[in-house]
């Protein structure tokens, strides 16, 4: 078993709700100071706020592009990943174009995960494939793509859909990611046994909401 440090900076504490308030944005990066998370995920326009609130810390601030349903217009991606660099963010998840993925237009989505990863310079980037809507067969050829294109990570999921991360889409994941690939698992992770099982099958990261409730068993 990992310490509650070791384990906490596995963590992208994630706030996504729509109608977060800011004394509730407050409170979570509050959380994320005192456990010494990885980074938090929260919506853009809370970057500025969070760079303030988090200065000084080992927290850094991970931004969501394209979220929730990742068929806005590569250019927009684009943008909204500069723009959410300039403003302090350190990583960047963004959303595949699942609609282009699940047409067959391969080449399309690589060339938007190319400029999107070209776009976060020296920043971690990651790529979520939305499993739910994929067969084992999608799995591998998304993550390939994911890997082709020089992500640092494939995720498994937003969290907006009904499934997240599961033991066996993250096995064939981490098969098809091999060396030059990370796995982040997302969605869905509500206990730290199940979160130290993903941990030692070879994920290197965890996007958890109430990240705090795992490290306290609540």
């Amino acid at each position: 078993m990992r310490t509650d440090f070791e384990f906490a900076r596995y963590l992208d504490s994630t706030l996504l709700k729509q109608d977060a308030t800011e004394e509730q944005m407050r409170a979570h990066l509050e959380l994320a100071k005192k456990y010494h998370f990885k980074t938090v995920a929260i919506g853009c326009a809370w970057i500025p706020f969070a760079k303030e609130i988090l200065a000084g810390s080992d927290v850094g601030i991970d931004a969501p592009i394209g979220y929730p349903n990742g068929y806005n217009t590569t250019e927009a991606k684009i943008f909204e990943t500069i723009d959410a660099f300039a403003k302090g963010a350190t990583e960047a998840d963004i959303l595949m174009n699942v609609s282009w993925f699940k047409s067959g237009r391969y080449a399309d989505v690589e060339e938007e995960l190319k400029r999107f990863v070209c776009a976060c310079g020296d920043h971690v980037s990651k790529v979520i494939i939305e499993t739910y809507f994929l067969n084992e067969a999608e799995i591998r050829e998304a993550t390939r793509i994911v890997k082709r294109a020089g992500a640092t990570y494939v995720k498994t999921a937003t969290g907006f859909t009904p499934k997240g991360a599961t033991v066996e889409d993250v096995k064939v994941m981490l098969e098809e990611a091999g060396d030059s690939l990370l796995v982040k698992g997302s969605g869905g992770i509500r206990s730290r046994e199940f979160a130290e099982h993903l941990l030692d099958m070879g994920v290197q990261r965890l996007g958890v909401s109430n990240a705090h409730k795992l490290l306290n068993n609540l």
